[in-house]
């Protein structure tokens, strides 16, 4: 059995420990029986918590951002943060050095430079309530487009979609409130995922490690196709 394989099925059987996931829309892959409040073995997380690395962000190169919109209404949505080492910084700097504008060929380097990476952070802030029917329609939607990149495969998005119900289980009648926030915290393969309500209380501390895990999470936001790619590398010339 593939570790691929072996992760899906986690996904499914694993709830009493940490189970492997794709990222939040950020792809995820494990299943919750209940809302989850113990924190992981990687320690408690606050806002002001060591969970954000210090080291990351500080130059022009090492953060990115994203603000997700319903375009017919010019509504926001999400704002995703990501933030990457200084020597990851580094190499994007390289990469839109020269750059004014956007273009594909760009995007897709910056993106071969993500999908490499094994140490990277990311915020994901709801700017206003969304259901929890919008917020999985949003993560297969992510999920699809890395899979027709090559970064994971079809198997793994079914797998991927049919579990997103009971691993959100506990949005089901509250939703996503406005201020909640999703954390993506990858070094290696390994993959914590936190989501923490506007009031601090922490509803979901999961960690999972396999190597697709790690493609499907922060990496899949710059998957060609994805709502946060040209964002996220405007934000890079932007800042450089």
């Amino acid at each position: 059995m593939s570790d691929a394989v072996r992760g899906r099925k986690q996904l499914h059987f694993g709830a009493a420990s940490p189970v492997g996931f794709a990222s939040v829309a950020l792809f995820l892959s494990s299943i919750l029986p209940s809302p989850l409040q113990a924190q992981s073995d990687a320690g408690p997380v606050a806002r002001t918590s060591p969970f954000e690395p210090e080291e990351f962000g500080n130059g022009p190169s090492e953060e990115m951002r994203a603000l997700l919109e319903v375009t017919l209404f010019n509504i926001d949505v999400l704002m995703l943060t990501i933030r990457v080492a200084p020597e990851t910084g580094a190499r994007l700097q390289s990469l839109v050095s020269g750059h004014d504008e956007y273009d594909d060929a760009l995007a897709d380097s910056v993106a071969a430079v993500m999908l490499d990476v094994e140490d990277a952070w990311a915020r994901q802030v709801f700017e206003r309530d969304v259901s929890l029917g919008r917020l999985t329609g949003g993560m297969v939607e992510t999920a699809e487009k890395a899979a027709e990149a090559g970064w994971v495969t079809e198997e793994y998005v079914d797998e991927f979609a049919a579990g997103l119900p009971n691993l959100f289980g506990f949005l089901q009648e509250r939703g996503a409130k406005e201020g909640d926030t999703i954390y993506l915290r990858m070094t290696g393969d390994r993959v914590r995922t936190i989501y923490e309500t506007v009031d601090g209380e922490v509803l979901l501390d999961e960690v999972g490690e396999s190597a697709e895990g790690r493609r499907a999470s922060i990496p899949s936001f710059f998957a060609p196709g994805t709502r946060f790619r040209k964002k996220l590398v405007e934000s890079l010339l932007d800042r450089s």
